[in-house]
């Protein structure tokens, strides 16, 4: 059933699991990580960058996933990752979207919390669930200077704001598969314990997966894998393609991609899930 993530991650919240969060990256693989976490039995939120939503369209995509659940056994969520921009998350709501999420983590606190404030507010009308953002996450091996997630600021900015879901800053970095994240599990701990909502891992690539499994066994129910399934997509497409002649069939060379695509998804799921 195509849902917001709120109850997902009640749920998930209740029984100590994870849900699973896998980046979009192109209109084919829709299916694909709807298909790997059904097998599974294991509900699952479909997400996508603006520039990505931009490229295939927010209605179009939302039509997909919308058509795709129905023949999924597992409840299945859209949502929009890291909209800076309060008309693009307009935007992704009017295209039918169950989800959004705010990321003014590189504003000041007042003003992050006063434009998610709005955020939650267009996101309430639409029956949608929020995420918002409070921390930096970095970005592949470029360490940027940020400070980590204060629990007292975290309290606070959930207290004003109400929004569903919090992603902090522990020390990961979106883009990093070819090494090893280390994060910092003790501040994740005592934010955990000054906020009472679901918090959200970013940058889920490279993080150990014993600290995977800690982070759920700290309050995050919202685990985001984006950068390792495109990296087995494109390994395999690279293998596969090159082997190709031209007139072979397009779809079964994307086959054998989707396959790599699958085995990383249904890994990531066993990580949270346990």
């Amino acid at each position: 059933m195509y849902c917001t993530m709120k109850p997902l991650l009640a749920q998930a919240m209740a029984d100590g699991q994870g849900v699973p969060a896998f980046n979009i990256h192109a209109l084919e693989v829709v299916p694909v990580m709807a298909k790997a976490a059904d097998a599974v039995k294991c509900p699952v939120i479909l997400q996508v960058s603006v520039s990505t939503a931009k490229y295939i369209g927010y209605s179009l995509l939302a039509s997909i996933v919308k058509k795709v659940s129905e023949d999924m056994t597992v409840d299945i969520a859209l949502h929009l990752d890291h909209a800076t921009s309060l008309e693009d998350i307009q935007e992704a709501l009017n295209g039918g979207f169950s989800s959004v999420m705010y990321d003014g983590s590189k504003l000041t606190f007042e003003e992050n919390v006063s434009n998610t404030l709005k955020a939650v507010e267009m996101a309430r009308a639409a029956e949608a669930s929020i995420e918002a953002e409070l921390g930096i996450v970095g970005r592949g091996k470029i360490i940027e200077t940020y400070p980590y997630t204060e629990p007292a600021d975290a309290a606070e900015f959930v207290r004003r704001t109400g929004v569903d879901a919090l992603a902090v800053g522990i020390g990961t970095h979106h883009g990093m598969y070819q090494a090893k994240t280390n994060i910092r599990l003790d501040i994740l701990k005592e934010i955990h314990e000054a906020v009472d909502i679901p918090l959200v891992l970013h940058g889920g690539t490279g993080v150990r997966d014993e600290d995977v499994r800690e982070c759920v066994r700290l309050g995050m129910h919202k685990l985001n894998f984006g950068t390792e399934l495109n990296v087995s997509w494109v390994r395999k497409a690279k293998d596969v393609f090159a082997k190709a002649e031209p007139d072979d069939t397009m779809r079964n060379l994307m086959i054998e991609c989707n396959r790599a695509m699958t085995e990383t998804i249904q890994k990531k799921i066993q990580l949270v899930r346990f």
